[in-house]
């Protein structure tokens, strides 16, 4: 004992001293860091959260706004279709079954004239045709005469529903009533597909739709769907227009990191949010593992003092650094500098060491996977229709000459029809292929749609197009096909700047000239020339 006891006049040992006050130093710093570290982690998660929530509210948002895109072009050919009176006639309710089932965008369809009674439907049950829709939808529709998307209501058929119109006119401008599509809220329908069924998401994560009057139009739990969440302030925002994200308490008093976004054909609003205890349960949990790992470097740093302190700041300045590159989202390993370093007596500083690389590596791995899915087609591998926006809009900006082979495999319902639809994947598949050999190097080939395909050709002429074009069209005809019989293809071939000043012009003369190749018979390739095209 006497040994322990501090000698008047000779004072503690430096090495003690020096050893408490690092210790003591230490030990504070991590109790402080601890407390400002868990404020710090909690702001950085959840600013991460909700920008993480608005970007999915986006892309939700745009691919809704999409299809809603594609359903008033369903509906404005059909109106087309619809404006002779002889198409209004017995035949109208096949057309509409031929309708929903190539678009499969709406649960039914409806043909009403001009004083609301239903004329045909899809699908007919008898219970629809010949009575006149009543509901505030269908009056308004009537009224206004013009494309609408109604709010939820419940239909004649007592289910909650959407219903989406456009009006009819015939040659002379009379209108003819409207053809509307639903949208069964309650039932597998086209929101469904393109959002997804969520499943249980362990963060508690999840999305849903609403309209114009915050009305819920879809929400992973059915019951939900037709409520009213005004109140709601992400869907206030949306009523008044806006996107953006915020912290807020929902409709069920859990308090959530909501993002939102509007799309903008409709004036709907998709809000993706996470529960805020999420958050603040993973902070802990992290700050819980930082002072577990800091226990073992405070004990160490009490017995080595100086040396260890040096030994374990070199490494910990190192993976600072990497550290900071990962946190400005650079993944290219070749980007990376190499780490020059012998091997550190403390474990823990080698394995965050080859953690820290091995990030740089999955990062850059899963961001590489990430973009070629989001540009590929997954049934074809060529690709798909968002890289072909995306590459001539490119095109547009940079005014770069190139031709465009528009084509459509003919008569491919048959296909489908007599051998099924799995074979009609098999010819899909098989195009495709052979789209990928016979293109130039640097060509592209996409799937545009259905059975539609197009070969972009980057400073490509229409001769050298209808050159290629051809060379297809022949090979396909002459390929033993997987439905062993002869497939062909309608094609039709427009030039930029020759046929238009945008992508969008270029586009539509190819539509076009396919369409001629179409009405002229098929199996033929058409180059779009003004009023005089040459096949």
């Amino acid at each position: 004992m006497n040994r322990l006891r501090i000698r008047r006049g000779k004072g503690i040992h430096l090495s003690v001293i020096f050893t408490a006050v690092v210790v003591l130093s230490v030990t504070l710093t991590a109790a402080l860091n601890t407390i400002v570290g868990f404020e710090a982690q909690k702001d950085s998660l959840s600013t991460n959260t909700l920008e993480l929530n608005q970007i999915t509210a986006n892309e939700l948002s745009v691919a809704v706004d999409t299809i809603f895109g594609s359903m008033t072009q369903s509906l404005n050919s059909a109106s087309a279709h619809f404006s002779n009176a002889e198409n209004r006639g017995r035949q109208a309710s096949a057309w509409l079954d031929l309708v929903r089932g190539s678009t499969s965008f709406f649960n039914s369809l409806a043909l009403s004239d001009e004083n609301g009674k239903v004329t045909a439907a899809s699908p007919d049950n008898g219970d629809l045709v010949g009575h006149v829709l009543k509901s505030a939808a269908a009056k308004q529709a009537l009224t206004e005469r013009k494309p609408l998307v109604s709010e939820p209501y419940v239909a004649v058929t007592s289910r909650l529903i959407v219903l989406v119109s456009q009006p009819i006119f015939d040659k002379d401008g009379t209108y003819r009533g409207f053809i509307s599509g639903t949208i069964y809220l309650h039932d597998n329908n086209v929101l469904q597909k393109i959002l997804g069924k969520q499943e249980s998401n362990l963060n508690g994560s999840y999305y849903y739709v609403v309209d114009h009057m915050g009305n819920i139009i879809y929400h992973p739990d059915k019951d939900r769907i037709g409520d009213n969440v005004a109140s709601n302030p992400a869907v206030a925002e949306i009523m008044a227009g806006k996107g953006g994200h915020m912290k807020i308490v929902n409709t069920k008093g859990i308090p959530m990191l909501a993002g939102y976004a509007i799309v903008p054909s409709v004036q709907w609003g998709i809000v993706s949010q996470t529960p805020t205890a999420t958050v603040t349960d993973s902070v802990r949990g992290i700050v819980a593992r930082m002072a577990l790992v800091s226990m073992p470097f405070i004990l160490l740093l009490a017995l080595l003092v100086i040396g260890v302190s040096h030994r374990l700041a070199f490494p910990l300045r190192r993976l600072a650094v990497y550290a900071s590159l990962l946190n400005k989202g650079e993944t290219e390993m070749e980007k990376v500098p190499v780490l020059r370093m012998r091997h550190h007596l403390i474990y823990e500083a080698n394995e965050l060491n080859r953690a820290v690389i091995d990030a740089f590596r999955v990062m850059g791995d899963r961001t590489e996977a990430l973009s070629l899915e989001a540009h590929t087609d997954a049934l074809t591998g060529l690709h798909n229709r968002r890289f072909f926006d995306s590459l001539l809009a490119s095109w547009d900006r940079q005014q770069m000459p190139y031709a465009v082979i528009l084509m459509d495999l003919d008569r491919f319902k048959s296909v489908n029809d007599t051998f099924g639809h799995l074979k009609g994947d098999e010819v899909l598949r098989f195009l495709a292929a052979r789209l990928n050999v016979a293109k130039r190097d640097g060509d592209y080939a996409c799937r545009y749609g259905g059975e539609e395909f197009v070969l972009l050709l980057p400073f490509g002429d229409k001769e050298l197009a209808f050159r290629l074009a051809e060379s297809v069209r022949i090979g396909l005809m002459k390929a033993d096909s997987p439905i062993g019989r002869p497939v062909t293809l309608s094609l039709g071939i427009a030039a930029f700047p020759q046929d238009g000043a945008s992508s969008a012009e270029v586009v539509h003369c190819a539509d076009l000239a396919l369409y001629r190749a179409k009405e002229e018979g098929r199996n033929r390739t058409a180059t779009y020339r003004g009023e005089t095209a040459d096949v």
